[in-house]
């Protein structure tokens, strides 16, 4: 029940397909004290003994659509694929989600993590999340202010064990004018070969964004298409390299921080000008102080020297070392965190910056 395929087992496992009425029901039996809520499987690494613990897996797969006065909302419920929904929107001609293609796991898993990819985040498109609450018995709805949403993490992160919720399905906000998302530059030249511009402009935004719009070929399947393309090109296909995507964080840091390590590898690459791959999130022009960047994990392990780093049965994916893959099929939870303990080492010894695990360690 996980992408990683790595031995664990519980000691009870409760899958419900009526939120409505099983929730309820499952809180008088008293089995949601201590209950996880286990979705796709797709971000969790069992790296603890789980065998005494009952798990919670929602099946419930029901999608509704109705027009607003602002475009249209959908409904799903946590057990909807997000690809799937990600499908059947783009097919829709609804424009929100067509980024977050061929992200794995459960719409309940992406409100929780506020998954992200290609310069789109759950949170850019949620309205609402419909909740269970164990503590007053009783459902509850969040608005998206009430998530506190930020970079792989939400409210549901940071509740106390009496206070914790439980997604029961997410409203989400779709529009039927295309609005599109080209704030990640890969995804930019990608388009840009797709609608076969010239080299010297498959790059540009402004000329992809042009030929979006003149040339008829603007389609949220389009965008789908693409990011699919260059998802499949980078990462491991679970069914034969286990893996949960992306096991660490981009790191966000300060404009000093930014500059010592701009030195360092400078220092390392032997050239003046060498640069660090980052994304800057702050407006231009921006006071230093408030001036954030993120950089890129995957860029940072590959220049520490971490590729063809294995422990046991567990590696880095050669194609983005961002990627940790139980390469044997038969690697271990200590595999995998001996290695991601490894990792986080080597980096922060040459460029002194600590990475943060996005994969959730139970």
């Amino acid at each position: 029940m996980t992408t990683f395929g790595l031995p664990a087992e519980c000691g009870r496992l409760v899958e419900y397909d009526d939120y409505l009425a099983d929730l309820p029901e499952l809180d008088r039996e008293g089995l949601l004290a201590d209950a996880f809520v286990i979705g796709g499987g797709s971000n969790l690494l069992f790296a603890s003994d789980v065998s005494a613990r009952t798990f919670l897996h929602p099946v419930q797969s029901r999608v509704e659509e109705r027009k607003t006065n602002a475009g249209i909302e959908v409904t799903a419920t946590a057990g909807v694929c997000l690809d799937d929904l990600c499908s059947r929107l783009a097919s829709r001609n609804l424009w929100g989600t067509e980024n977050l293609s061929g992200i794995p796991g459960h719409i309940g898993g992406a409100a929780v993590q506020n998954v992200g990819a290609y310069g789109a985040e759950f949170k850019d498109v949620v309205v609402s999340l419909e909740c269970y609450s164990p503590a007053i018995h009783d459902f509850v709805t969040l608005r998206k202010e009430e998530c506190r949403y930020g970079y792989r993490d939400s409210i549901f992160k940071h509740l106390p064990p009496g206070e914790r919720l439980i997604v029961c399905s997410a409203t989400l906000h779709l529009s039927e004018e295309p609005i599109f998302n080209l704030r990640y530059q890969g995804l930019v030249g990608a388009l840009g070969s797709r609608l076969g511009l010239p080299e010297n402009l498959r790059d540009k935004e402004e000329a992809v964004r042009k030929a979006l719009l003149d040339n008829g070929a603007l389609s949220p399947l389009l965008f789908r298409e693409t990011v699919t393309a260059m998802r499949d090109s980078k990462l491991p296909d679970p069914a034969h390299a286990g893996s949960a995507g992306s096991f660490f964080k981009n790191p966000v840091i300060g404009p000093d921080e930014f500059d010592r390590i701009t030195e360092r590898w400078r220092e390392i690459a032997g050239d003046p000008q060498a640069r660090v791959a980052m994304h800057p999130l702050h407006p231009e022009p921006c006071p230093r102080t408030e001036q954030r960047f993120k950089l890129s994990a995957a860029w940072l392990i590959d220049k520490a020297g971490c590729k063809g780093m294995t422990s046991g049965g567990a590696a880095l994916w050669p194609q983005q070392p961002l990627v940790l893959v139980n390469a044997s099929g038969t690697a271990t939870a200590a595999d995998v965190v001996t290695l991601e303990r490894a990792v986080i080492a080597r980096v922060r010894d040459v460029f002194g910056i600590t990475l943060s695990p996005e994969v959730i360690h139970i």
